[in-house]
C-alpha cells in the first residue's frame, strides 16, 4: 500500500513540475577590477538534460562548472509545492580593462529549449588593496572601537544626485541620496537629511535597508548603496542650493597599532571607528514658465488629459446632480489648483469634492484628480454648461497646451410641488434646508419700536465691579508676598509656632502626669518651658542660659513676678531630674505654674 502512495505521489509532482516555467538565469557582477577573481553562475529551476555553456573568450578560467542541485517540498492542507535548483558555476578571472559581453547558456528541459539572459561585465584598472571586496566582507568579531580616523574622503563619501541639473517650475526632479564605500561598514548614526527649502517634497518609499551595487566612480569600484530617495517640484524660479546630509558612519579599518602574524587568521587586527560624511552642496537653476499664462492656467506642469461628465442629463427642478471634472496624466498633479467652471445662473452649486488617486513612477507622479461639484437647478428649461478649459504647460515641448471638454447639456422639468416649502436633500456641504424661507418679502406694515435697555457692560455698576476685582486682586496680591517673605524668615517662623509646640509637650506631660512618670514628666515640662523661650526670643538653646533667659524676659517687660515664677520651675525641674521620687501633689502644681506661664508670657510679648 505504501509503494502505491509513494508512486502517486511521484508521478503528481512529476505532472507539477511539468506544467511549471522553466527559466534559466545566469548571475555575474557587473564590476570588477583587471586581475580580480569573480563567479559566473547559471540557475535552472528544473533538471535539463542538456545544457551547453557559452563561449568564454575575454576572461580565463580559473576553474568550473562545477554542479550544485537543492530541492525542497512542501505540503500544506493537501497542496503539494516542490522547488529545484540547478547550478553551474564557473570561476573567472579578468584580464584586460573594457566591457565585455557574455552570450546566452542553452539548456535542454523535456522538449523545450531555452536561453539564460545575457551579462555585461564592466572591466576596470585595478586600484590599491581591491577595497571594494572588502566592504562588502562581515565584521570582524573581535574589534576594539576608537575615535581616531585617518580615512582618505575617497574612500568613504556621501552625495546627492538629482535627475537634471535644471528645471522649469513645478517641474518633477528626483534626488537621491547616496553613500560610496570602500571600506567594511557596520552601522549608520545621526542622519540629517536636508530640509529642501524652495521645493514641494516627497519621499518616495523604497526597502529600509541600504542594498549595495558595485559602481565605477572615476576608474575605481564601490560599494553604493541608495540611502533615501525624494521626489522635488520647484516653487519658484531662482538658482537654489540644497541643504548638504550629513551622516555618522561606523566602519572596520585594520588596527593602528603593532599587528600579529595570527591576526587575520584569526579575525583580529581590525578596529571600528566613526566618520562624520557630509556631502558637497548641490544647485540646480530652476526656471520661470513663460509668459503670458493661457486661460485655464492653475499651475499644471507635466502632460495630461481631461474629461467631464455629469451623472445625468434628465432631472427635476430641486433635484441634485453631480458634475466631475477629472484630471489625469504625469507631472506636478498634487499641486494642481482647482479649475475655473462656469454653470448656468439658475444652478445652485457647492464646493467641489477633490479626490486623488496619485502613484510614484519613473522619477514622476501619475494619476488622476477628480473634482466633484454638486449642482442643484432651481428652475425649468434647457441648460448647457459651457465647456472647461485647462492648461499646462509641457516642460519637454517647452510650450503651454489648452485643452477643452465638450459641452454638457442639462434638461430640468417644472417641479410641480409649491415652491414655498419645497424640502431639498442637499449632496454637499450644507444640511437640509427650505426653499422659500431664505429670503422673506419687505414687510409694508409700521412697528411699534420699544426701546432696548442699554448693555450691562456699559453701565456704572459693571465699571463699580470692575474696579473692586482690581483692588481686591492687588491687596490679595500684596498680602500672599507678605506672608511668603514670613515663611521665609525661619526666627518668624519658630516665634509664632512657640506657642503651639510648647502646648503639644504640656499636653504629652499631662499624659505621664497621669502615669505618674516623674523623670519623664519634669524632662518634658523642662522642654516645654526652656523650648518655648528659645523660640520667642530668638535665642538658640545652645546660648540659652538662665541668667541670659530671665535678662531677655526683662528686655520685653515682663514682670520681675513671672520671671522669678519662670526660673522657680527651671530650677525645680533641673532639681527633679537629679532628685528622689516627687510628691504627685508637687508634679499638679508645677505643671499647672508652667500652663499659666507660658499663656501669659504668649499674652504679653504678642503685643510687642
Amino acid at each position: 500500500m505504501k509503494r502505491y502512495l509513494s508512486i502517486i505521489l511521484l508521478l503528481f509532482i512529476s505532472g507539477y513540475l511539468q506544467s511549471q516555467q522553466v527559466t534559466l538565469q545566469a548571475y555575474a557582477p557587473n564590476l570588477v577590477e583587471v586581475g580580480e577573481q569573480f563567479s559566473l553562475s547559471f540557475t535552472l529551476n528544473a533538471k535539463p538534460s542538456e545544457f551547453k555553456a557559452p563561449s568564454i573568450v575575454d576572461f580565463d578560467i580559473l576553474a568550473g562548472p562545477s554542479t550544485s542541485s537543492s530541492t525542497s517540498i512542501e505540503v500544506i492542507n493537501g497542496k503539494v509545492t516542490q522547488s529545484q535548483s540547478y547550478t553551474y558555476t564557473y570561476i573567472l578571472v579578468a584580464n584586460k580593462e573594457g566591457k565585455f559581453s557574455i552570450e546566452p547558456a542553452e539548456a535542454l528541459v523535456g522538449k523545450e529549449r531555452i536561453r539564460s539572459n545575457p551579462i555585461t561585465i564592466e572591466v576596470v584598472k585595478t586600484t590599491s588593496g581591491n577595497a571594494a571586496n572588502r566592504a562588502s566582507q562581515p565584521a570582524s568579531r573581535s574589534v576594539r572601537e576608537t575615535q581616531t580616523d585617518d580615512l582618505p574622503g575617497d574612500e568613504l563619501f556621501v552625495t546627492i544626485e538629482l535627475t537634471r541639473k535644471s528645471a522649469y517650475v513645478g517641474e518633477p526632479i528626483e534626488a537621491v541620496i547616496k553613500i560610496y564605500t570602500r571600506v567594511s561598514i557596520m552601522a549608520f548614526e545621526d542622519a540629517k537629511f536636508p530640509a529642501f527649502d524652495g521645493f514641494w517634497s516627497q519621499e518616495i518609499k523604497s526597502s529600509p535597508n541600504v542594498n549595495f551595487e558595485r559602481a565605477n566612480v572615476n576608474g575605481k569600484i564601490y560599494n553604493a548603496g541608495v540611502i533615501r530617495r525624494y521626489l522635488l517640484f520647484p516653487q519658484k524660479a531662482d538658482k537654489i542650493e540644497i541643504d548638504p546630509f550629513e551622516l555618522v558612519v561606523v566602519y572596520q579599518g585594520p588596527r593602528s597599532g603593532p599587528r600579529s602574524i595570527f591576526d587575520e587568521f584569526f579575525g583580529g587586527g581590525f578596529e571600528t571607528y566613526r566618520k562624520r560624511l557630509v556631502s558637497k552642496p548641490v544647485s540646480i537653476n530652476i526656471k520661470k514658465l513663460t509668459l503670458p499664462e493661457p486661460q485655464g492656467f492653475t499651475g499644471a506642469v507635466g502632460s495630461f488629459k481631461i474629461d467631464a461628465s455629469v451623472d445625468k442629463n434628465n432631472l427635476k427642478a430641486n433635484d441634485a446632480f453631480t458634475y466631475k471634472f477629472k484630471i489625469s496624466g504625469k507631472g506636478n498633479i498634487k499641486l494642481i489648483g482647482t479649475p475655473k467652471i462656469t454653470f448656468p445662473t439658475t444652478f445652485e452649486v457647492f464646493d467641489p469634492k477633490i479626490s486623488e488617486n496619485i502613484s510614484v513612477d519613473d522619477g514622476n507622479t501619475s494619476g488622476t484628480k477628480t473634482y466633484e461639484y454638486v449642482c442643484i437647478p432651481r428652475t425649468g428649461g434647457n441648460f448647457s454648461i459651457e465647456p472647461a478649459v485647462f492648461s499646462y504647460f509641457d516642460p519637454v515641448k517647452e510650450v503651454y497646451i489648452t485643452l477643452k471638454t465638450s459641452t454638457i447639456s442639462v434638461a430640468v422639468s417644472a417641479d410641480s410641488s409649491s415652491a414655498g416649502n419645497v424640502m431639498v436633500a442637499s449632496f454637499g456641504k450644507e444640511d437640509i434646508r427650505f426653499i422659500g424661507k431664505d429670503i422673506r418679502f419687505i414687510k409694508t406694515s409700521s412697528s411699534a419700536f420699544k426701546p432696548k435697555a442699554a448693555f450691562w457692560v456699559t453701565s456704572g455698576y459693571y465699571q463699580l465691579l470692575y474696579i473692586l476685582l482690581i483692588a481686591l486682586f492687588i491687596t490679595f496680591s500684596y498680602l500672599f508676598r507678605r506672608y511668603r517673605q514670613q515663611m521665609q524668615d525661619v526666627a518668624f517662623v519658630k516665634t509664632r509656632r512657640a506657642s503651639k509646640v510648647a502646648q503639644k509637650r504640656l499636653k504629652r506631660a499631662s499624659q505621664l502626669l497621669e502615669q505618674n512618670n516623674n523623670a519623664q514628666f519634669f524632662e518634658e515640662i523642662h522642654k516645654a518651658i526652656w523650648g518655648y523661650i528659645s523660640d520667642k526670643l530668638n535665642i538658640p538653646l545652645a546660648s540659652l542660659n538662665l541668667d541670659n533667659a530671665c535678662e531677655k524676659l526683662a528686655d520685653q517687660g515682663i514682670d520681675a513676678d513671672k520671671i522669678a515664677t519662670f526660673r522657680s520651675i527651671v530650677e525645680t525641674c533641673e532639681y527633679a531630674r537629679f532628685a528622689p521620687v516627687a510628691e504627685h501633689s508637687q508634679m499638679t502644681d508645677i505643671f499647672e505654674k508652667t500652663f499659666l506661664l507660658i499663656e501669659e508670657l504668649e499674652d504679653k510679648l504678642k503685643r510687642k
